[in-house]
């Protein structure tokens, strides 16, 4: 009896990190226009904007992917955003963020032109 339970848990163990593991890839967001993925695009710009001052103006999430982020006990979000530059032209730029909801946080991690 003792074995089969011993045997069990170390399946159970086994799976656990199976499934850790494939959890930490990217995967497509399943409704680019959803409000949230369009409002977390807005923040990114906001954010961006705030320190680097060069008058970028969101205009919408164009593309975009998530992960589970288990350092830092949240979803990690790659999302490629349509914006205006300080001179008014439409570029692409892409952003790396991370939303802690039990925290009620949000944490722009990088803010580039796409490439």
């Amino acid at each position: 009896m003792r074995t089969g339970f011993l045997l069990l848990a170390a399946a159970i163990c086994a799976v656990a990190s199976v499934v850790s593991v494939e959890s930490q890839g990217w995967f497509p967001l399943p409704d680019i226009d959803a409000p949230k993925v369009q409002q977390l695009g807005r923040w990114a710009v906001t954010e961006h904007d705030k320190k680097a001052n060069d008058k970028i103006k969101f205009n919408r999430v164009v593309s975009g992917e998530e992960t589970e982020d288990p350092q830092l006990a949240g979803i990690k979000y790659h999302l490629v955003i349509d914006a205006s530059d300080g001179s008014g032209q439409d570029r692409k730029y892409e952003a790396v963020l991370a939303e802690q909801v039990w925290r009620g946080r949000v944490i722009l991690i990088s803010f580039n032109p796409a490439t």
